[in-house]
């Protein structure tokens, strides 16, 4: 990570070595049987990589001021494949886009073209991972028998769908199923196994499919966050809001400077509501087995399923915590707001014997667990704007030491005590500008707990503190107080 950075080869935050730029054409060149190409590096004005935990793969644009004609030489046509290479100086790590030792991207549309002048004219091409086009070409439509992350392995090396090369790096999962695609593209039938799986290692079900300048990775969130049930993972970077001055000895301190926030922006912080509907604090599933005939509802509790499971924070030796959730332990009316579970309600057939002997995932138990988990990280998101590093990614982990707000005072550390702490980077937009020379990272980051517990209350302070309503009021007497000008209001409340 940043600690391998050679600060010799570096002169600044934000340095990047930026390859050739290849526009590679379906057709041929000259009639042979090679691909004809133009380099585009002299006319490229900036450059933007996506990746996500959220997102299959990789994707991108690259803004083009073009005077030579590109669009008509080559021509451009939505068919292209496009090549270069992008690392931070000194790291093995980066995105190697090149036919001859990486994975091309493919050029998948042209926007925002403009003329500048007679002579010259600005567009954008949009490109992505060669997978994503190859999905749209074919059906998953065979049957599927074994643990899932081996028949996502399957999907993803078979020729005849995602056909990729490239490497995959897989959560060992649970069970033994068996799965008939029903005649759709590929991605969309990962999605659906990723919601059924289950990891062998740790409690929370649901797994995540996705790209990264490594390849692709099938696994959970809460693998993200924790290396065994007992050790949670280290973060790779810790950045802070502070002014680019830092100095050692008088030097320049390059690798602090890199893991500075020029901007942060919390996005959100909650939404009581949205959890609510949702079914985070709690929610009732009924399950229906039609081989049995038997009916059962399922009870989902935040704050008994929370101490199960890794989080983004917890304790100080490292383990697992029941107190740092995003809802705090409140008294209403003698009930948690994890008692609520009428709230939101799911019907799940879970079937026995759908295959025979083989196991069927069991939805009734994985649908409110996985939504629960996964959804609360959206309580807490992040944006940071911090210089370029091709040696971070989506999926990895990162602290922040976000400022209190507060009026100057002797309390240390001044920093919040909810919002800083551990986050998980759920997605990195890497921007290159020529113009500026600079290769810069806008990070959205999220949580699902806070770093110092909120506190808890026994007492009911929040029931019967409303006025009390006076009445039902009849709207025909309403008026006819109005029209005849009466002063004797009491009169239009119902008893």
């Amino acid at each position: 990570m940043y600690s391998s950075i050679d600060t010799s080869l570096i002169s600044k935050p934000g340095d990047f070595t930026l390859s050739d730029v290849i526009l590679t054409s379906y057709r041929s060149e000259s009639g042979g049987n090679k691909s004809f190409k133009i380099s585009v590096k002299t006319i490229v004005t900036d450059i933007n990589i996506y990746e996500s935990i959220f997102n299959k793969t990789l994707s991108g644009d690259i803004t083009l001021i073009d005077a030579q004609n590109v669009v008509s030489a080559l021509p451009l046509t939505g068919f292209e494949r496009l090549e270069f290479k992008l690392f931070t100086p000194s790291i093995s790590r980066g995105f190697d886009f090149t036919e001859k030792t990486g994975h091309p991207m493919y050029i998948y549309r042209i926007g925002n073209r403009q003329s500048l002048n007679p002579r010259t004219q600005i567009y954008t091409l949009y490109f992505a991972s060669r997978e994503m086009i190859q999905n749209e070409k074919v059906k998953a439509i065979k049957a599927y028998q074994g643990q899932i992350s081996n028949i996502v392995t399957e999907i993803v090396r078979d020729s005849d769908l995602l056909d990729s090369q490239k490497d995959i790096f897989v959560e060992d999962t649970k069970g033994i199923h068996k799965y008939v695609a029903p005649i759709e593209k590929p991605i969309d039938f990962l999605d659906m196994l990723s919601k059924d799986a289950r990891s062998n290692k740790f409690h929370n079900p649901g797994m995540l499919f996705y790209e990264t300048s490594f390849g692709f990775n099938f696994r959970s969130i809460e693998s993200m966050l924790a290396i065994t049930d007992s050790k949670v993972r280290p973060v790779v970077a810790r950045f802070e809001p502070k002014p680019a001055s830092i100095r050692d000895n008088g030097n320049r301190d390059i690798i602090q400077e890199m893991k500075i926030a020029s901007q942060y922006r919390i996005k959100d912080q909650f939404n009581t509501l949205k959890n609510l509907r949702n079914g985070i604090y709690a929610s009732l599933t009924t399950k229906y087995d039609s081989f049995f005939k038997t009916i059962e509802d399922i009870i989902f509790d935040y704050h008994k399923d929370y101490e199960k499971g890794h989080h983004t924070e917890h304790d100080r030796d490292g383990g697992k915590t029941d107190n740092k959730g995003i809802a705090p332990l409140l008294n209403e009316k003698g009930n948690l707001i994890s008692n609520y579970f009428l709230g939101t309600q799911y019907l799940r057939s879970d079937t026995s014997h759908t295959h025979n002997e083989i196991e069927t995932p069991p939805t009734s138990e994985i649908t409110p667990k996985r939504l629960s988990y996964n959804l609360a990280f959206e309580s807490f998101k992040l944006e940071l704007t911090v210089p370029g590093f091709t040696g971070l990614s989506a999926g990895e982990l990162i602290s922040f030491e976000m400022p209190t707000h507060a009026p100057v005072s002797d309390i240390k550390p001044d920093i919040d005590p909810y919002m800083s702490g551990r986050y998980l980077i759920s997605s990195v937009r890497h921007n290159v500008s020529s113009v500026t020379k600079k290769h810069s990272m806008i990070l959205e980051c999220i949580k699902d707990s806070v770093r110092s517990a909120y506190p808890e209350e026994n007492i009911d302070t929040f029931t019967g503190k409303e006025a009390v309503a006076r009445g039902v009021i009849d709207i025909y007497t309403l008026d006819e107080v109005t029209v005849s000008g009466s002063s004797r209001p009491n009169t239009i409340f119902k008893t």
